[in-house]
């Protein structure tokens, strides 16, 4: 087949592109590379004029600062409609997100409009906010706009507005199916119309060494923050719980704290931490965490009865299940100080679930499955 992968914002598209490939499909990815992330891309769309020009780039900060619009969005926009131009159609084109490019509605309006154009299969991952994940919090028992109801988060209050409300129901009606990447979008999509299900996430496991730190002498807990998602990970909580262990332990313990960085130096910063520390209010793990368990890591996250049931899991057997309540962070981290040999337990455990349930090759196959069943659309 001829595939068109439009959006980043985990390495779950790229993934899914090289085990598309290994199938022997034809892939194209375009994206933005997702700000500070840096993804690679096969075609890379970036505000290259206003962010390369010093006045208009001092502008646009001024005008987002005030007004919260971002012109280079509108830049962004534009270069994915002269990409998609003189595109040939493709067998299927998958969105990462209902709202991928996040450019001006207007303009995500025409590109929406050519990428149906394009294709007979139109699918949307629920990955991420959206208008129908975000408004069904209700079925999640935690979720950080619930608990910290005095905190704003701005980015995902937009996916509530009248604005978007319409922008959604212009994209859902334009597409032909919706699969969620894991057990947090699952219940907020469970019964929709042409709702596929749930296929995990794809993690190339071969491009991720398994290389567990066994020196326990000195336990290394990396705590990775997006400071853009600082409340709504938890962050917050596990920078209250590291107080009390490195008050409590010393030097028995090395805290790494590394913020807002791209893609591969994120990676190579963690590569000897026998901990990471990545949500606090997820029913599933994130991608982030699922390429640190590959990598032997224990992995504080979403893996609760629901996550452990769906796997036929015991407790905290590939990864801690996390909840926002720092005193239960605390204990699970001298647990594991205490008795250090249980770190590298779990870091194999971790690393024969990614194997088992995460391979990008075995995940492409059911993806391709799933395309197979779409009927093909004739009308747009």
């Amino acid at each position: 087949m001829r595939i068109l992968l439009v959006g980043e914002y985990s390495n779950l598209h790229n993934s899914l592109k090289t085990g598309l490939q290994s199938l022997g499909h034809e892939v194209t990815l375009v994206s933005t590379g997702d700000a500070f992330k840096k993804y690679p891309s096969d075609i890379l769309l970036q505000a290259r004029r206003i962010e390369g020009f010093t006045p208009l780039n001092w502008y646009r900060k001024a005008l987002f600062r005030f007004t919260g619009f971002d012109i280079a969005n509108m830049e962004i926009g534009y270069r994915a409609m002269d990409f998609l131009f003189d595109q040939k159609p493709y067998d299927v084109i998958q969105l990462i997100n209902e709202y991928p490019f996040k450019s001006p509605y207007f303009m995500e309006r025409r590109v929406i409009e050519r990428l149906r154009a394009l294709t007979k299969k139109l699918v949307i991952l629920a990955c991420g906010d959206d208008y129908v994940y975000l408004n069904n919090l209700d079925k999640l028992p935690h979720h950080p706009a619930l608990q910290n109801p005095e905190i704003h988060f701005p980015y995902s209050e937009k996916y509530l507005t009248p604005a978007h409300k319409k922008y959604h129901e212009f994209v859902f009606a334009k597409k032909d199916a919706i699969i969620s990447t894991d057990l947090d979008y699952h219940p907020a999509y469970a019964g929709k119309t042409d709702y596929m299900g749930m296929i995990p996430n794809p993690v190339c496991v071969e491009k991720l060494e398994f290389k567990p730190n066994t020196s326990l002498k000195q336990i290394v807990i990396f705590h990775g923050i997006n400071q853009t998602n600082y409340y709504k990970k938890g962050n917050d909580l596990f920078e209250a719980a590291l107080e009390q262990i490195q008050e409590k332990y010393g030097n028995r313990v090395e805290v790494r704290t590394a913020r807002s960085l791209p893609y591969t130096e994120y990676l190579r910063t963690y590569e000897d931490a026998h901990i990471v520390l990545d949500q606090a209010y997820a029913l599933d793990q994130g991608y982030n965490a699922l390429e640190a368990m590959a990598r032997g890591k224990v992995v504080f996250t979403g893996a609760g009865k629901a996550f452990c049931k769906n796997y036929n899991l015991n407790e905290n057997e590939i990864a801690i299940h996390t909840v926002p309540d720092v005193s239960k962070i605390v204990k699970n981290l001298e647990a594991l100080i205490e008795n250090p040999k249980r770190i590298l337990e779990i870091g194999q455990n971790a690393r024969t679930f990614i194997e088992k349930h995460h391979d990008a090759n075995e995940v492409a196959g059911r993806y391709v499955k799933a395309w197979e069943q779409i009927k093909e659309r004739t009308k747009t």
